[in-house]
């Protein structure tokens, strides 16, 4: 059985195999109903600019870091919470409006605000989902990766449903809400700060 991380019919082809198939296959996952109902939300997205000012933007912000560190919380890990805390000793907040050059400039040295918690997203779907969350995580980390545009928010967006029920928040819940805007949210030493193509 070839390595399923190289296995490009599963990461492109998959989406293609119809409605019936797919809900077949996603019946063998954890909240597989749940994990679908995301993937078929991200399939038939449209992300489109829309005219949103920065105070907006920066509250959706504020609600992805809320979220995270609420779901962190609940989670228990000190070492996460600890790293994670290190977001609000930022000097600035900003919101960047350009073209796809101006994203990769103001991208290239930021991470995501989601970093920690998706380090050890698998460790979460595994204790609330047992060995066969993990192996369905790491099954398909690469497909929906491939699906949401190489953007691992979105990808793990997908991913939480499996866990969705156990927590009181979704925390990569207004990160999809920034994609479906063109927007996303970036995290630099001094500053975090939210990109919207214009």
């Amino acid at each position: 059985m070839p390595d399923i991380r190289e296995d490009y019919a599963l990461h492109f082809d998959i989406w293609h195999v119809g409605d019936e198939k797919l809900k077949d296959c996603f019946s063998i996952f954890p909240n597989g109903d749940l994990l679908l109902k995301r993937v078929n939300e991200v399939r038939t997205s449209l992300p489109q600019s829309i005219a949103i000012d920065d105070l907006a933007l920066l509250s959706k912000l504020e609600q992805l870091n809320t979220n995270i560190e609420a779901a962190l919380n609940q989670y228990g890990d000190s070492e996460l919470i600890k790293l994670n805390s290190k977001k609000s000793n930022v000097a600035r907040r900003s919101v960047y409006r350009g073209n796809e050059s101006l994203r990769r400039d103001v991208l290239n040295n930021a991470d995501s605000p989601t970093i920690h918690l998706d380090d050890d997203l698998c460790e979460i779907i595994a204790k609330y989902c047992g060995e066969e969350g993990y192996e369905a995580f790491f099954f398909l980390s690469e497909p929906l990766y491939q699906l949401s545009g190489c953007y691992y928010p979105v990808s793990h967006w997908i991913a939480w449903a499996m866990v969705q029920s156990e927590f009181e928040v979704d925390p990569y819940q207004a990160a999809f809400d920034l994609y479906k805007m063109k927007a996303q949210a970036g995290w630099s030493n001094d500053e975090q700060f939210v990109f919207i193509e214009s």
